[in-house]
């Protein structure tokens, strides 16, 4: 089920960028867009394909730091909040059904495993930064005991079960 909500938000977010495109009527160049930069990233340059189906995504200059991510390479990303300190690890993502990303699934707390709990944060909350050429997501506005003392969600509860 996790596979298929990441493979659900590639799907949303690449049709949802090729619907937002049009091409001009008097030429016939694809044009070009920008995405959102909410993530704290710079915008990536898509072009739409003539019928607006299809994406071209232009890969970042050498040693850029990169303007769009599989989702998948955010599964399990540790996040460091405000003291540069570990707060959680990126779970998963809560997907709207316009193809936006509502929150993100931070598990926070326990130990190997036990006594972890889920915690719905904001996606704008979120900055993406390169560390070298490490990935590194920064949450800058919170601490671990922000997140600890959050309220743990139920994503069974709410249907969100893998």
């Amino acid at each position: 089920m996790k596979r298929l909500a990441l493979v659900a938000l590639a799907s949303l977010a690449t049709a949802g960028a090729a619907l937002a495109q049009t091409a001009p009527a008097t030429t016939t160049a694809p044009a070009t867009t920008t995405a959102p930069a909410t993530t704290g990233m710079a915008p990536a340059a898509t072009t739409a394909a003539a019928g607006g189906d299809f994406v071209t995504l232009t890969p970042p200059a050498a040693g850029a730091m990169p303007t769009y991510f599989r989702t998948g390479a955010l599964d399990d990303e540790d996040v460091y909040g405000a003291n540069n300190e570990k707060i959680g690890e990126i779970e998963d993502f809560i997907i709207n059904a316009d193809g936006s990303i509502q929150a993100v699934i931070l598990e926070v707390g326990g130990f190997l495993g036990v006594g972890e709990k889920d915690v719905l944060v904001n996606w704008s909350a979120m900055q993406i930064a390169m560390d070298g050429d490490d990935l590194r997501v920064n949450a800058p506005s919170l601490t671990r005991e922000t997140l600890t003392s959050a309220p743990d969600t139920d994503l069974d509860a709410l249907g969100l079960d893998d």
